[in-house]
């Protein structure tokens, strides 16, 4: 065998194993549903929803994403079950998720009464994932490549499905949401804001001024307790129970906030959060370096320095407020204070996008196109002459 056929042979091979991938990928994609999501739409209404109303006393502290070793190494985890587990729960931590890609762990069952099941959902390329929280079991579908705005919310409703409750992860992060997805998908109760790789204001902003309404949550999202930042980012959650489901649904009425630290430490704890008419007022445990409101569009609509409190009179022009107070080790971020009209905070987990049939259609049919012809090319590669 001369070297211009094993050179030939090699371009096969490789032309070969790149359609294959690209058929193999563009199979998902004939799973697609294209959605008319409801129209963005600021908050309004003449009634201020306050999610620390009649806040408990009692609160626990909790990371929901961390990962350990699992699938033969293959994920990026390199701590066991146990070093994770015991590495929170030593640290005071209630709730210790250990969220590995498309597998629940129930290490902790044994070990704790608030055990939460908890997985990270997505093997896509821009890293547009989810975290799948109290599910009974692992949807394990994706869209490998590019993803439009439809098919992330095809795969929230895939994950809700199974009677999980849904935290956008890390959107900032590898490019894995615009701006257009913030403020059109719907179905999901959380927003991660705050993670090591990235923190996502801006995102979450885009969401809550369109009138997306989730709660906050924040995570270390650790995939090495040595090598990468742990045990600096967590969730505040005030539950009169101490009981896995009393938690969870306290986080679905938004009674929880989160805390990014430098070092671990927390130099600062809500006290209280009212509003009286039209006045917010937040008190906070101890002073802050400076107490920052923020509203519509991110923009910042009020700033206290070297204080405990803050008080805030709404405008017309105002359609949510949230608190961040920032000290020397440690920030506190607290969920949004907004209009309403009736009684019930439009929670996005409510809405929902509705499918259209012809969009639909017509986009499997050109997927089913693309895969035939892939698979027509993959032939005709390797009939061609050498």
């Amino acid at each position: 065998m001369n070297f211009k056929t094993i050179a030939s042979i090699l371009v096969k091979l490789i032309l070969s194993l790149l359609v294959f991938v690209l058929l193999f990928a563009s199979i998902f994609y004939i799973n697609t549903t294209i959605y008319n999501f409801p129209e963005p739409k600021a908050f309004s209404g003449d009634t201020i929803f306050n999610p620390y109303e009649n806040l408990p006393d009692s609160s626990y502290r909790a990371n929901f994403h961390a990962h350990t070793v699992a699938w033969k190494s293959v994920t990026n985890g390199h701590n066991t079950e146990k070093d994770v587990f015991d590495g929170y729960t030593e640290r005071g931590y209630d709730i210790a998720g250990i969220s590995n890609y498309h597998k629940i762990s129930t290490y902790g069952k044994q070990f704790t009464d608030l055990y939460i099941p908890v997985y990270e959902h997505g093997y896509n390329i821009f890293k547009s994932h989810y975290l799948a929280i109290n599910s009974p079991k692992v949807s394990y579908f994706d869209y490998p490549l590019y993803q439009l705005t439809s098919h992330k919310q095809k795969i929230i409703e895939n994950i809700k499905a199974n009677g999980a409750m849904v935290s956008m992860a890390h959107p900032k992060f590898a490019g894995g949401r615009s701006f257009s997805d913030m403020q059109h998908l719907v179905g999901y109760e959380f927003t991660e804001v705050l993670n090591h790789y990235r923190v996502s204001e801006e995102h979450w902003d885009a969401a809550l001024s369109a009138g997306r309404l989730t709660w906050i949550m924040g995570n270390d999202d650790t995939h090495d307790l040595v090598k990468e930042p742990t045990f600096r980012i967590w969730n505040i959650i005030h539950s009169e129970v101490r009981h896995p489901d009393s938690v969870m649904q306290a986080m679905k009425h938004g009674k929880n906030y989160a805390i990014w630290s430098h070092n671990g430490e927390c130099d600062n704890l809500l006290e209280s959060c009212e509003v009286k008419d039209a006045t917010l007022s937040i008190c906070l445990s101890t002073k802050a370096d400076s107490i920052v409101l923020k509203g519509q569009d991110g923009k910042v609509v009020a700033k206290i320095l070297n204080d405990d409190n803050i008080n805030y009179i709404f405008s017309e022009n105002d359609t949510y407020v949230r608190a961040v107070a920032y000290n020397k080790n440690s920030h506190l971020y607290l969920n949004p204070i907004l209009r309403i009209d009736g009684e019930n905070a439009p929670l996005n987990v409510n809405v929902k996008a509705e499918a259209n049939f012809m969009k639909t259609w017509g986009f499997r049919i050109v997927a089913f196109l693309v895969s035939l012809s892939l698979l027509f090319l993959m032939r005709r590669i390797w009939r061609r002459k050498k």
